[in-house]
């Protein structure tokens, strides 16, 4: 009982001893977490539920489901913005997202492959995990800015995220490897439970982490209404960027979710081609973000958004013209071009929200913008997963290169209509 008090509702203030201790064990934490989240939204759930026996729609309403968690950051500033230590419930948060997801490879194996209620639970585990993410994910990015020190603040965030990086290509090179030589020699299902029991691991690395990490209790608690949440709504000189952000959610949803199972089915690229190119995509994500924020420096966030986005949108209606014989030096192009732009086109927006909302409120207004065009991609995904299985009748794997040309039209018809309504500030 004293280790728990200790850990979780430690009544001396912090240390300046503890804070750097904490910072360190965050680092590492957020390390682990990154592998944990690859492994759960990419190619090797893809590649899972494939062995499942899933459909083309099955595995795009899988991918889907962390975005539709996304949408619960709307109501947990009631909760965070009560408590003076948030502590254990982050913690509990993150431990159920993190052994939900290992569950997912799991427990479904106990069915065996090919039956129908494997699936079900693995989406049910799934669920579970990425509800429980998108609602701890506020509390955790205000626990994290709680811990980093003032004075230092981005090279803190830039030393966090360089380790999150290089742990995360590693790691998931090395496992999308060691996933390909058991396929190859018929144990695909071995291989899965390989990464299964690795996630495990990686979750009880992860509470012991987070257990470790001293917080900074929050100075002031409010008791925040859920009539609060509608506040960016109602805001005429915010509205233009959440609408710009709810319409571009809109149009992108509809074909995120077929992305990867695209690559894999369609495109036939293999685990390790996948992680390899992802290496190369995490170096080109922080060497974008260092460009892009110097482009903004020089000119402003709106001009920052403007041009990514129009980057991205391109790259994706280019995915709708890949065939399978030329993707292996196509597709790295698409991957890495994008990787360059959405770690911009991502602060770009939300440096923007925070210069166009009021100096009070502004977490609100920055969750319920990500969480409104959270709702708006899962609508759209929720879409193309019904049309897709009736064009595919009619189409066959050509049915997802429809899903990116209407993706790619519908943001490109944004950006023009609600792009140049955006404020110019730096």
């Amino acid at each position: 009982m004293r280790l728990f008090q200790r850990l979780f509702f430690d009544p001396e203030p912090p240390t300046e001893e503890q804070l750097v201790r904490g910072r360190r064990c965050l680092i590492a934490e957020s390390a682990v977490a990154g592998v944990l989240y690859s492994i759960g939204t990419g190619n090797f759930l893809t590649g899972y539920l494939g062995q499942l026996g899933a459909s083309v729609s099955f595995c795009a309403i899988m991918a889907m489901i962390p975005q539709a968690g996304c949408v619960l950051q709307f109501f947990s500033p009631l909760l965070f913005e009560r408590l003076h230590q948030r502590k254990l419930s982050i913690w509990l948060l993150c431990a159920t997202y993190r052994f939900s997801l290992s569950l997912t490879f799991l427990a479904p194996m106990a069915l065996g492959a090919q039956d129908r209620a494997a699936e079900g639970l693995a989406l049910v585990f799934y669920t579970i995990a990425f509800l429980a993410a998108g609602f701890v994910t506020p509390g955790l990015q205000h626990m994290t800015l709680g811990l980093a020190p003032p004075d230092a603040r981005g090279r803190f965030f830039a030393l966090k995220d360089i380790v999150t990086s290089c742990v995360n290509s590693g790691c998931t090179l090395v496992l999308g490897r060691l996933l390909d030589w058991q396929i190859d020699r018929g144990h695909a299902l071995a291989g899965y439970a390989m990464i299964g029991l690795i996630c495990l691991a990686l979750s009880a690395m992860d509470a012991g982490l987070l257990a470790a990490t001293r917080e900074n209790p929050v100075a002031f608690t409010s008791h925040m209404r859920l009539i609060d949440v509608m506040i960016p709504v109602r805001d005429k000189n915010f509205r233009p960027m959440l609408l710009y952000s709810v319409l571009g959610g809109l149009a992108g949803g509809f074909a995120t979710p077929f992305l990867v199972v695209y690559q894999m089915r369609v495109l036939g690229l293999s685990h390790t081609f996948l992680t390899t190119v992802g290496v190369v995509s995490a170096a080109a994500a922080m060497a974008g973000g260092w460009y892009w924020g110097r482009c903004a420096d020089r000119t402003n966030w709106r001009h920052v958004i403007r041009i990514t986005a129009a980057v991205n949108l391109s790259c994706t209606l280019g995915w709708s013209l890949l065939q399978p014989q030329w993707a292996r030096w196509a597709a790295p192009v698409l991957l890495v071009v994008s990787a360059a732009c959405a770690g911009g086109a991502n602060n770009a927006s939300v440096n923007l929200q925070y210069a166009c909302s009021p100096p009070s409120g502004k977490t609100a207004y920055i969750g319920a913008t990500a969480a409104m065009a959270s709702f708006a991609a899962c609508l759209s995904a929720a879409l193309g997963t019904a049309l897709q299985p009736g064009l595919e009748a009619v189409l066959g794997p050509d049915s997802i290169r429809v899903m990116f040309v209407v993706a790619g039209l519908g943001g490109f018809a944004n950006l023009i209509a609600n792009g140049v309504r955006l404020p110019k500030v730096r």
